[in-house]
C-alpha cells in the first residue's frame, strides 16, 4: 500500500471487481479504453486472475483515505503501470478516475499519478514510463503533457469510435525527465 495526502494506492483484490466492472462498463468513460465491448463480472475476474500472477502488471485501486467513508466510498479510481518490459525497463502507465464518471479530477488525479510515476520509477526502476492516449481525449492528454510527457508517435486513424476513426498518440517520460521534473518542482510533479 501506498499513501500521499490522503491518497492510497493498494493491491486490486477480488471483492474490487464489481465496482471496477462498472466503472469499466460506464459508456462515457469506455471510449478511452483500448477495449471497445462492455464486461462481464466472470471476464473481469478472468483479467484478475491472470494479471496478479503475471510480473508485467502492477494495478492498484485508488482510494480516499477518510475514515468516515465505507470501503465502496473510498475507491475511486484505477492507476498501474502494464506490459512491463524488464530488459528494456519500459511500462505502459494507467489511470483514471471511476467513481462519479469523472476519468481525471482536480484532487485525486493528480496526487494519484505522482505515486504511480514514483512507484514506476523509484520502486518498479523502470528507465520509461509510456501511454496511449487517443485524439478524443483531450483531457488526459493535457494532463500527461503538463506533468512533463512527450508525444513520441501519433498513429493515424488508429482508434474507431461510433462510427468514425481517430489518431492515438504514444507519449513517454524518461526517468532522467522525471527526475529532472521532480527536482525542478520541489517534489510536485504536477508543476510544469
Amino acid at each position: 500500500m501506498i499513501e500521499k495526502d490522503g491518497i492510497i494506492l493498494r493491491a486490486i483484490e477480488k471483492e474490487d471487481l464489481p465496482v471496477l466492472q462498472g466503472w469499466r462498463n460506464n459508456d462515457s468513460l469506455r471510449r478511452y479504453f483500448r477495449e471497445w465491448r462492455d464486461f462481464s463480472l466472470t471476464q473481469k475476474e478472468k483479467w484478475y486472475d491472470q494479471m496478479i500472477f503475471d510480473d508485467r502488471f502492477q494495478m492498484f485501486v485508488i482510494e480516499r483515505s477518510d475514515k468516515i467513508l465505507s470501503k465502496e466510498s473510498k475507491l475511486c479510481g484505477v492507476a498501474g503501470i502494464t506490459y512491463v518490459d524488464w530488459v528494456n525497463r519500459h511500462g505502459d502507465v494507467h489511470f483514471y478516475i471511476g467513481k462519479g464518471g469523472e476519468w481525471i479530477d482536480n484532487r485525486v488525479a493528480p496526487t494519484a499519478f505522482e505515486m504511480i510515476l514514483d512507484y514506476g520509477y523509484n520502486t518498479m526502476n523502470l528507465n520509461k514510463l509510456w501511454a496511449e492516449v487517443y485524439q478524443i481525449d483531450s483531457k488526459k492528454l493535457n494532463f500527461f503533457i503538463e506533468r512533463g510527457f512527450s508525444i513520441d508517435a501519433s498513429l493515424r486513424e488508429h482508434y474507431f469510435h461510433k462510427g468514425q476513426y481517430y489518431t492515438s498518440h504514444i507519449l513517454s517520460l524518461l526517468k532522467k525527465e522525471y527526475d529532472e521534473e521532480f527536482q525542478k518542482s520541489d517534489g510536485d510533479c504536477s508543476t510544469p
